[in-house]
């Protein structure tokens, strides 16, 4: 899908681009070479505005980052001047969360765990400063991939303490990285989780731009690219016209590796999905998580749904899984005809949101879908239009059988 591709990257170049408008910011791009305690060391700074699930705050040359969403508090401090004494966690510390980690910034290398640290990588043009990636770590964005491609993969270290096995830490120090942007807390000094999924509201997963930037000390560039994607969505939103609210309910299959279905759950959708979709002129559906081991229970609990949002996974018989196709839906919720009055059945809307993927099973939902909530609007609102609508970004409709927008390196341009 040469047009998807084309878009997406004009969206990053768009981006970048306004990220350069009125030149560098006033902090610093590197270390310094002298210490004077009275000087603002980060003349600009960023304010959180919406329910992003993380705060900051600016003394001197610190910065204190609380990301509520891990648990964890960052102390992060201008590189060359003093760092703060007796506040980091101890490494080897036996606590469970709440811990505190300290680092200077700007970095000179990093490693990788994180798809949405990756695009905002991408949006900031930090991109040189990434040195390695966990082994495990897949991104769909063509250009990150043939970079990472290049660079040194990087395993985690376990420890046993009091015999229970916990994880340590990765092992940046094997690629001369400093920390790693991770996706989630844990009792390693050296990694940092950026969570926009954990945001309450639409800007404020974008708000994570800020949260990222800090680390970079780009925090004017961040104020540019947010504030522009704050501008295109509430615009949006403020056009869209009020119209009965259509239900979306969010669903999935569960399936053994032998192919037998076991049963069926409906999923409690995010706070962010919710407001998102409100937006949107959409009605999600917000029941806790329920499973139903019939078939039939099933289609009476999802009888008023006009979409449903797929999130099976389609396992593999010699292990791991890969991404369904229509066919493994039609078996797996058993649409046949006692599925044809379902009004998500009946008008085509049905669909997953792995539109653009990589081999490696990575998602773009999981990278630039968790910051660009301009666009994720636009495919709500074409959702809430078009119940078997084709033309979205991230969306795939199966029943029409769109084909998933496979990402590999050979598609960087740039």
């Amino acid at each position: 899908m040469m047009i998807k591709t084309q878009l997406c990257s004009a969206a990053i170049a768009a981006v970048l681009a306004i990220s350069m408008v009125g030149g560098a910011g006033a902090n610093e791009a590197g270390c310094v070479t002298s210490y004077d305690a009275s000087k603002d060391y980060f003349p600009d700074k960023v304010e959180v505005k919406h329910s992003a699930g993380f705060s900051i705050t600016y003394s001197g040359n610190t910065k204190h980052i609380r990301n509520d969403v891990s648990g964890e508090t960052y102390v992060l401090y201008q590189c060359g001047t003093p760092a703060p004494a007796d506040v980091a966690t101890k490494a080897g510390s036996l606590q469970v969360g709440n811990w505190t980690k300290v680092a200077s910034v700007p970095p000179k290398k990093i490693a990788l765990d994180s798809a949405p640290a990756s695009a905002i990588i991408e949006m900031l043009g930090v991109q040189s400063t990434v040195a390695a990636s966990y082994k495990f770590f897949a991104v769909t964005s063509p250009c990150m991939q043939k970079q990472l491609a290049e660079l040194p993969r990087v395993a985690q270290s376990f420890a046993r303490k009091r015999g229970l096995a916990r994880r340590v830490s990765y092992d940046v120090a094997d690629a001369g990285a400093e920390w790693t942007f991770t996706t989630y807390g844990m009792s390693d000094p050296q990694s940092f989780a950026l969570n926009p999924d954990g945001a309450r509201d639409m800007l404020g997963k974008a708000e994570w731009i800020k949260f990222a930037a800090a680390f970079f000390n780009k925090e004017a560039e961040a104020n540019k690219i947010f504030a522009d994607i704050e501008s295109r969505y509430t615009a949006a939103r403020d056009k869209l016209t009020s119209r009965a609210k259509k239900t979306v309910g969010f669903a999935r299959y569960n399936k053994m590796a032998n192919g037998t279905v076991v049963s069926w759950t409906i999923d409690e959708p995010q706070a962010w999905v919710v407001q998102g979709m409100a937006d949107a002129g959409l009605s999600a559906h917000s029941g806790a998580t329920t499973a139903f081991n019939n078939i039939d229970a099933f289609y009476a609990a999802t009888a008023d749904w006009d979409v449903l949002i797929d999130g099976s996974i389609e396992p593999l018989s010699h292990g791991g899984a890969t991404i369904p196709l229509w066919q493994n839906l039609r078996d797996g919720y058993k649409f046949g005809d006692g599925a044809k009055k379902l009004p998500y059945v009946a008008a085509n809307a049905i669909y997953r949101s792995d539109l653009i993927s990589s081999p490696q099973n990575a998602t773009d939902y999981n990278e630039h879908l968790q910051i660009q909530v301009d666009r994720l609007l636009e495919d709500f609102a074409k959702l809430a239009s078009d119940s078997g609508a084709t033309d979205t970004t991230w969306y795939r409709n199966l029943p029409h059988q769109v084909q998933v927008d496979w990402r590999s390196p050979n598609d960087c341009k740039n």
